[in-house]
Protein backbone atom coordinates (compact mmCIF):
# COMPACT_ATOMS: atom_id res chain seq x y z
CA UNK A 1 0.00 0.00 0.00
CA UNK A 2 1.09 3.73 -0.97
CA UNK A 3 0.46 6.20 2.05
CA UNK A 4 0.61 9.54 1.70
CA UNK A 5 4.14 11.88 1.67
CA UNK A 6 3.77 13.36 5.19
CA UNK A 7 3.50 9.77 6.44
CA UNK A 8 6.13 8.19 4.74
CA UNK A 9 8.22 10.82 5.89
CA UNK A 10 7.39 10.60 9.38
CA UNK A 11 7.77 6.50 9.18
CA UNK A 12 11.40 7.46 7.34
CA UNK A 13 11.99 9.01 10.60
CA UNK A 14 11.44 6.71 13.13
CA UNK A 15 12.90 3.87 11.14
CA UNK A 16 16.34 6.25 11.08
CA UNK A 17 16.62 7.49 14.58
CA UNK A 18 15.66 3.49 15.25
CA UNK A 19 18.85 2.67 13.50
CA UNK A 20 20.70 5.41 15.27
CA UNK A 21 19.27 3.81 19.18
CA UNK A 22 17.34 6.16 19.51
CA UNK A 23 13.54 4.53 20.85
CA UNK A 24 11.73 8.08 22.00
CA UNK A 25 12.49 10.15 18.35
CA UNK A 26 11.24 6.56 16.85
CA UNK A 27 7.77 6.93 19.42
CA UNK A 28 7.67 10.41 17.95
CA UNK A 29 7.86 10.12 14.66
CA UNK A 30 5.38 6.93 14.86
CA UNK A 31 3.29 8.80 17.03
CA UNK A 32 2.98 11.87 13.99
CA UNK A 33 2.37 9.17 11.62
CA UNK A 34 -0.63 7.77 12.85
CA UNK A 35 -1.69 11.65 13.21
CA UNK A 36 -2.08 12.20 10.04
CA UNK A 37 -3.19 9.28 8.76
CA UNK A 38 -6.07 9.82 11.48
CA UNK A 39 -6.75 13.75 9.89
CA UNK A 40 -6.88 11.75 7.08
CA UNK A 41 -9.34 8.71 8.24
CA UNK A 42 -12.56 8.39 7.35
CA UNK A 43 -13.78 7.11 10.85
CA UNK A 44 -13.03 10.38 12.43
CA UNK A 45 -14.95 12.86 10.05
CA UNK A 46 -14.89 15.64 11.91
CA UNK A 47 -11.21 15.90 13.06
CA UNK A 48 -9.68 19.23 13.70
CA UNK A 49 -6.42 19.40 11.29
CA UNK A 50 -4.85 20.72 14.54
CA UNK A 51 -5.47 17.63 16.93
CA UNK A 52 -2.49 16.69 18.56
CA UNK A 53 -1.06 13.11 17.83
CA UNK A 54 -1.25 11.85 21.62
CA UNK A 55 -4.82 13.41 21.21
CA UNK A 56 -5.56 10.97 18.77
CA UNK A 57 -4.18 7.90 19.67
CA UNK A 58 -6.17 8.66 23.10
CA UNK A 59 -9.34 9.06 20.78
CA UNK A 60 -8.14 5.42 19.13
CA UNK A 61 -8.01 3.98 22.10
CA UNK A 62 -11.07 4.65 23.50
CA UNK A 63 -13.28 4.06 20.66
CA UNK A 64 -15.05 0.99 21.68
CA UNK A 65 -16.38 0.00 18.45
CA UNK A 66 -12.44 -0.18 16.59
CA UNK A 67 -10.44 -3.59 16.39
CA UNK A 68 -8.99 -4.74 19.68
CA UNK A 69 -5.34 -4.86 18.49
CA UNK A 70 -5.76 -1.49 17.03
CA UNK A 71 -6.72 0.52 20.40
CA UNK A 72 -3.89 -1.20 22.06
CA UNK A 73 -1.47 -0.56 19.50
CA UNK A 74 -2.60 3.06 19.92
CA UNK A 75 -2.32 2.68 23.75
CA UNK A 76 1.35 1.71 23.75
CA UNK A 77 2.27 4.20 21.67
CA UNK A 78 0.45 7.19 23.39
CA UNK A 79 2.10 5.92 26.74
CA UNK A 80 4.71 8.41 28.33
CA UNK A 81 7.87 6.99 29.54
CA UNK A 82 7.88 9.90 31.44
CA UNK A 83 4.78 9.37 33.29
CA UNK A 84 4.35 5.56 33.62
CA UNK A 85 8.06 4.27 33.54
CA UNK A 86 7.89 3.07 30.42
CA UNK A 87 6.18 0.05 31.49
CA UNK A 88 3.41 0.53 28.84
CA UNK A 89 5.33 2.00 26.02
CA UNK A 90 5.51 0.59 22.58
CA UNK A 91 9.04 -1.48 21.87
CA UNK A 92 7.72 -1.91 18.51
CA UNK A 93 6.84 1.81 17.41
CA UNK A 94 6.76 1.47 13.70
CA UNK A 95 4.80 -1.69 13.24
CA UNK A 96 2.47 -0.24 15.96
CA UNK A 97 1.91 3.06 13.64
CA UNK A 98 1.53 0.64 10.68
CA UNK A 99 -0.97 -1.28 12.29
CA UNK A 100 -3.06 1.46 13.37
CA UNK A 101 -2.49 3.45 10.00
CA UNK A 102 -3.65 0.61 8.00
CA UNK A 103 -6.97 0.64 10.05
CA UNK A 104 -7.49 4.07 9.62
CA UNK A 105 -6.85 4.06 5.57
CA UNK A 106 -9.61 1.46 5.81
CA UNK A 107 -6.89 -1.01 4.26
CA UNK A 108 -5.72 -4.54 5.78
CA UNK A 109 -3.32 -4.74 3.11
CA UNK A 110 0.79 -5.40 3.95
CA UNK A 111 2.18 -1.48 4.55
CA UNK A 112 5.85 -2.17 3.10
CA UNK A 113 7.82 -1.29 6.38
Amino acid sequence: MELPREIEDELRGAREAEVEGNQGKSRVCARRAVGKAFVLSKLFPRTSPYISATQCLREISNSANLPSEMRAAATRLAASVAYDGGKSVSTTPIEDALLVIAKLLGTDDTIRR
